[in-house]
């Protein structure tokens, strides 16, 4: 394992994807209504909110110094990515989600945490030891540590956590 990859594996491990965490913003690296805003959690690897998930307009970016909650998104090496759970760090339009609060509510009930679905692999990505899932007209992301799954590869997997705030399923393969 590389230093990048140990550095990744650390940052899940602190930093669960789908966990709420608290910040502060610490810079605004290229001004506001650009990339983003860098996040201090307190601990490496620094939290990263992109632009598409901002305020529109730039005079109302959250300050550096600012404090509030996020959620997990992804890992990416020496990065964590967020999502600002605080509505005044998001833009008005920003929705995270494709399905509305009654179309979440039923894929919860379809797929409740423990469930077994039976996935496709549709895209690998090693630069952050991730892979896409396809089941039943949905999709996520899951981590993987050693060997990644080839594009095209079916099987099971558990529902592990469904994420409120961003309508996300989490799986992991089922065992």
């Amino acid at each position: 394992m590389t230093t990048s990859d140990d550095e990744l594996s650390a940052a899940r491990l602190a930093f669960p994807v789908g966990d709420r965490v608290r910040g502060t913003i610490s810079a605004i690296p290229m001004g506001p209504g650009r990339a983003g805003v860098l996040v201090d959690l307190g601990q490496p690897p620094q939290g990263w909110v992109d632009v598409l998930h901002l305020p529109d307009d730039p005079p109302d970016w959250p300050s550096v110094g600012k404090t509030g909650l996020f959620e997990v998104l992804q890992h990416r090496p020496g990065q964590v990515r967020l999502f600002p759970l605080d509505a005044r760090m998001r833009g008005r339009r920003t929705r995270f989600s494709r399905w509305s609060g009654e179309e979440w509510a039923a894929i919860t009930r379809r797929f409740p945490e423990g469930t077994l679905v039976v996935g496709t692999v549709t895209n690998v990505f090693p630069g952050n030891r991730e892979y896409t899932v396809t089941f039943d007209d949905c999709w996520s992301a899951v981590e993987y540590d050693d060997t990644a799954p080839s594009v095209g590869w079916t099987g099971p997997f558990q529902v592990t956590r469904l994420l409120e705030w961003t309508h996300r399923i989490l799986l992991r393969p089922a065992t």
